[in-house]
């Protein structure tokens, strides 16, 4: 599929995630497309990463405050955020140690936020196409987002309030875009040549009969939100010792 990363947030999953304009927001990773449309929505940015290339994008975009640091490791203050965001990296966090780093950093009231676009099946014509290249390669399109990982902020101490929301994207892909697509698939292209030109042709066929006369077809996406409601009683309760931990033994 084309690529999801180049896909826009709608403006209504912005406002969701981040709140009013002027929140104070550090968003954990992901490429530039979430921290520049967070900063381009008014939002006074900040944003890490472990790649060094990636941050010096971040910095030259001029709106936003960009830092070379890991989700596990955050060089903040405590309490110095509205919000904290990250798109489509979840998976690689170190979950125990970056939410309790996300929960230090936010204020009281803040919300951790964790997003994932992914390709939505229930569309006909797109459920047609999986199941055309699986007939080649059982392992096409199974959709591996990693958005899986987000169970482990719904189960989190740190943040006992998870609410959870979807916003439909559609992007055009032209006949050609998907033709060019299929043949990239590691399945078809080990086909040999008589059965890649055979599936290409029943992708062909696919394609004028959900676009009949049109330009683009739509590609569907479904791009899940999850927000959490950081409360910091786990990290400023008292260590508890129990009156036997005092007894030593003689």
């Amino acid at each position: 599929m084309p690529s999801p990363q180049r896909t826009q947030f709608p403006r209504q999953a912005i406002d969701w995630m981040a709140g009013e304009p002027g929140a104070r927001v550090l968003n954990i990773g992901g490429g530039a497309a979430l921290p520049s449309l967070l900063a381009g929505h008014g939002h006074q940015v900040f944003a890490v990463d472990r790649d060094l290339a990636r941050v010096g994008r971040l910095q030259a975009d001029g709106r936003m405050v960009a830092l070379a640091a890991a989700a596990e490791s955050l060089p903040f203050d405590p309490c110095q955020f509205d919000a904290v965001t990250c798109h489509q990296v979840f998976h690689r966090f170190q979950p125990a140690r970056a939410l309790s780093e996300i929960a230090r950093v936010l204020r009281p009231g803040g919300v951790a936020c964790a997003s994932y676009l992914t390709r939505d099946d229930s569309v006909p014509w797109v459920r047609r196409l999986v199941k055309l290249l699986r007939q080649v390669d059982p392992e096409a399109m199974q959709g591996r987002y990693g958005h899986e990982s987000v169970q482990a902020l719904a189960t989190s101490k740190y943040f006992p309030e998870v609410e959870h929301r979807s916003f439909r994207i559609w992007r055009p892909v032209s006949r050609a875009g998907l033709l060019q697509m299929v043949r990239s698939q590691k399945g078809v292209a080990a086909l040999d040549d008589e059965m890649r030109e055979m599936v290409l042709g029943e992708t062909a066929a696919l394609y004028d009969a959900a676009a009949p006369g049109a330009d683009d077809l739509k590609l569907p996406y479904q791009l899940q939100v999850w927000r959490a409601w950081v409360d910091h009683v786990e990290l400023t309760a008292p260590i508890e010792i129990h009156d036997t931990g005092l007894i030593i033994p003689l």
